[in-house]
């Protein structure tokens, strides 16, 4: 009865974000700029003090409800930094430099170009933040997304995919974390078929395409545009974002897998080039695999881990995000997370 109450309890504050987050973002970003000024305060409370409650809570029901399946020490590394990363993004800076929408600095590119309109006098991002953050508030917040996306990039090179999509993203990787238990909201969970992932490998390098072209955009024509026609390229942008991002995210909270979106997200397609270079893989020699599948029916990739793990070789694919999920749901702990990084400083330090 008590697991049953906080599977409820998910579902009812997953149902509610994902509410709130769909009104508040279309009035806030589609509307008139007298009620986006209205809904803003809302807004920026639901992306803020809602989002890192919500982290803490949820993080805690469902590392509770997960406890009792086995481990869950990756798990419980993946909330714990979801927590501090929304802590600093969502409460401390904001509170220190008076900035509630620094998250959209905190989410390098290509996956939105918010700051790099921010740098373009015409643009309307620059003009509606101008009188409340002035210009050297506008230069820091730039200043601020460059050196994350700086420290996203070297860290992704370093740790692997893990660093980002399942320690700080705070767009689909904190919910695929901790409202795990409930996703999806409608019908069960399952593993998409070999033609679904062929599919779904076509259109994340088509989502790729578009983001750069946006970025490619707001870094070189459109300081030479006029606010007119730059204005028709940020609302072309904005129903990109809010339709094939914001919505198709939610909708497979909804109907499908909590990291479906993250099969197609633009970000962590490009990170997934870097994992490549810093060798990121799941090790599988710690132990004898027995051929169980524990780890296969827990990867929110749809990644066939047992396979290479009979054969004692390592698992290289594109789409781990470095959740550790199939790590913790090892009954003989065989598999391990590792990059090139991580093994010279396991040998170093041993």
């Amino acid at each position: 009865m008590k697991t049953d109450r906080r599977l409820i309890a998910l579902r009812l504050l997953l149902g509610l974000y994902i509410l709130l987050s769909f009104v508040l973002a279309a009035l806030n970003q589609g509307t008139d700029e007298e009620i986006a000024r209205k809904v803003a305060p809302w807004w920026h409370f639901s992306e803020n003090e809602l989002k890192t409650a919500l982290i803490l809570v949820c993080g805690f029901l469902t590392l509770s409800i997960r406890k009792q399946k086995g481990r869950i020490s990756m798990r419980r590394a993946n909330l714990i930094f979801l927590f501090l990363a929304a802590l600093g993004i969502h409460i401390l800076i904001p509170l220190v430099t008076g900035n509630p929408e620094i998250y959209f600095f905190a989410m390098p590119l290509p996956w939105t170009t918010l700051p790099l309109q921010a740098g373009i006098e015409h643009s309307s991002f620059f003009r509606s933040h101008q009188y409340t953050l002035g210009l050297d508030g506008i230069a820091w917040a730039i200043t601020f997304f460059w050196v994350y996306s700086a420290f996203i990039a070297v860290g992704t090179l370093l740790f692997g995919r893990r660093l980002h999509c399942s320690h700080l993203c705070l767009f689909n990787g904190f919910a695929a974390e901790v409202f795990d238990p409930v996703i999806p909201l409608v019908g069960k969970r399952k593993q998409p078929s070999a033609k679904t992932l062929r599919q779904l490998e076509w259109v994340r390098y088509l989502f790729l395409a578009i983001a750069l072209f946006f970025t490619i955009f707001w870094l070189g024509p459109a300081k030479y545009l006029s606010p007119q026609n730059a204005s028709v390229m940020r609302n072309l942008e904005l129903i990109w974002y809010l339709g094939a991002n914001l919505i198709l995210a939610m909708g497979f909270w909804v109907a499908s897998q909590p990291r479906r979106y993250c099969h197609l997200c633009p970000l962590g397609t490009l990170l997934a080039l870097l994992a490549r270079l810093g060798n990121m893989r799941i090790s599988t020699t710690k132990a004898t695999c027995i051929g169980c599948k524990a780890c296969d029916k827990v990867c929110p990739a749809a990644i066939p881990i047992m396979a290479s793990a009979l054969q004692g070789n390592p698992v290289i694919s594109d789409r781990c995000v470095g959740c550790g999920h199939c790590i913790d749901a090892c009954p003989q702990k065989t598999l391990g997370y590792e990059t090139s990084f991580l093994t010279w400083i396991s040998k170093r330090f041993p």
